[in-house]
């Protein structure tokens, strides 16, 4: 028969440590920010993938079917961006986000979800970019980002090909 003492100390030093890292692990795959104690918001989510993109000095311009990159016109501020582009973003949440990862991002996986370095939302964003040409005229063309985010807001950027 098992000593009764023997079972009360496996508990202890095994299964109360393994329950509390399932906890911990079970919770950064859902993806919540330890640093912070909480879930990001959707529209925090927007408004660090818009900045991200924002304070980038050039972005891309497709002319004809190159891309050349631009110095862009910033933004005040994602407030005002939103007044203007209502519709300019969406998070593409969960499960159907694991079609883009796959192509896009090979070292992505369980793994990397479970320790908070993965992610599981993609924040797309119709990036209207204002920039001078050759010529000093302001022109205006859409690009479309794709980002997701760490647990906590660390954007990485995601290729997207312009549309035919």
């Amino acid at each position: 028969m098992i000593d009764r003492i023997l079972l009360l100390a496996i508990f202890i030093f095994i299964g109360i440590p393994l329950s509390l890292l399932s906890i911990f692990y079970s919770l950064n795959y859902s993806g919540l920010c330890f640093a912070k104690m909480r879930y990001l918001s959707d529209e925090e989510k927007l408004r660090i993938v818009f900045d991200y993109r924002n304070r980038e000095d050039k972005l891309p311009i497709y002319v004809g079917r190159r891309i050349k990159f631009y110095q862009h016109i910033k933004y005040a501020s994602f407030d005002k961006y939103i007044k203007e582009n209502s519709n300019c973003c969406y998070i593409n949440h969960g499960e159907a986000y694991k079609i883009t990862q796959s192509l896009f991002i090979k070292n992505s996986s369980f793994l990397y979800r479970i320790t908070g370095l993965g992610f599981r939302d993609l924040i797309v964003i119709n990036f209207k970019v204002r920039y001078l040409d050759e010529n000093g005229n302001q022109r205006v063309q859409e690009t479309r980002f794709g980002n997701t985010l760490r647990n906590c807001g660390r954007p990485l950027s995601i290729p997207f090909y312009k549309d035919p």
